[in-house]
């Protein structure tokens, strides 16, 4: 994403996370279906993101479109997001999926549950990473987007709040080909990122003790600059040491990863 995308993001993200907490939900709902609709409508898709046209005209079409059918909260951001400029159609569909997901966990934060959304959100992205059956599920081409959404619910329906349960069921309904662990880890730093946090991924074939998490955790902080989440893993093909991956940064202290390396240094 281009530095351009990448600020009319944030000034998106920034009107879901600044929505009021009595309005949050809906509007999520609102931004989802739309995301849905522009996804499916490749004409329409092609109309909003035609940069030949003014931000105003686009504007205008997208209100035009979603006024009578979702609340004014959300238009108001679908109508910004089309105003800006993206590199393609798909592009602005997953702006307003983020936008969306990020207003329900607006929501989520206004009625103090946003830990335990934030948590089984991670669990269950952790689930589809470790489960093969699993991920072969969301991604079979033979189910359809509904049944999809219908698995996510099946398996954590009865004990997931229903915050979570909504972001998954979509994520999981529109993976458009993208990998299922990614996309699930992305919407755990979407909520992380809700409370100006990062989330530090581990690998490790042993468990960290309190104080290695906590000199593990200060470093990082002192890094990133941001508070940090540890996400420990146990892995036994790590062998010994820890990977740490933060967003698209992998810090690998492995001893497999540095015989991965040895061997590409004499492989030349």
């Amino acid at each position: 994403m281009s530095n351009a995308s990448s600020q009319s993001l944030a000034a998106i993200l920034k009107l879901a996370d600044s929505l009021p907490g009595s309005v949050a939900v809906e509007a999520a709902s609102g931004l989802l279906a739309a995301a849905g609709v522009i996804e499916r409508e490749s004409q329409l898709r092609n109309l909003l993101t035609d940069g030949g046209r003014t931000a105003q005209s686009r504007s205008k079409l997208s209100a035009d479109l979603f006024a009578s059918k979702i609340n004014a909260e959300s238009v108001e951001i679908i109508n910004a997001a089309v105003a800006a400029r993206w590199s393609n159609g798909a592009q602005l569909v997953e702006v307003l999926e983020q936008a969306g997901y990020r207003a329900m966990f607006n929501a989520a934060e206004s009625e103090n549950v946003l830990d335990r959304v934030e948590e089984e959100i991670f669990l269950f992205a952790r689930a589809v990473s470790q489960n093969g059956e699993l991920q072969m599920g969301l991604t079979n081409p033979a189910y359809d987007a509904a049944a999809k959404a219908k698995l996510v619910e099946n398996l954590i329906g009865g004990s997931a709040h229903p915050y979570a349960v909504k972001v998954l069921a979509h994520v999981a309904a529109n993976l458009r080909g993208r990998r299922t662990d990614r996309m699930f880890e992305e919407v755990v730093d979407l909520a992380a990122a809700r409370r100006s946090r990062l989330r530090a991924k581990l690998r490790t074939a042993i468990k960290l003790d309190s104080s290695q998490r906590a000199r593990l955790t200060a470093a990082l902080t002192e890094i990133y600059k941001k508070p940090i989440q540890l996400d420990e893993e146990l892995d036994t093909d790590v062998i010994g040491g820890i990977e740490v991956r933060i967003a698209d940064d992998v810090i690998d202290g492995t001893i497999a990863g540095r015989l991965r390396q040895a061997r590409h240094q004499v492989a030349g």
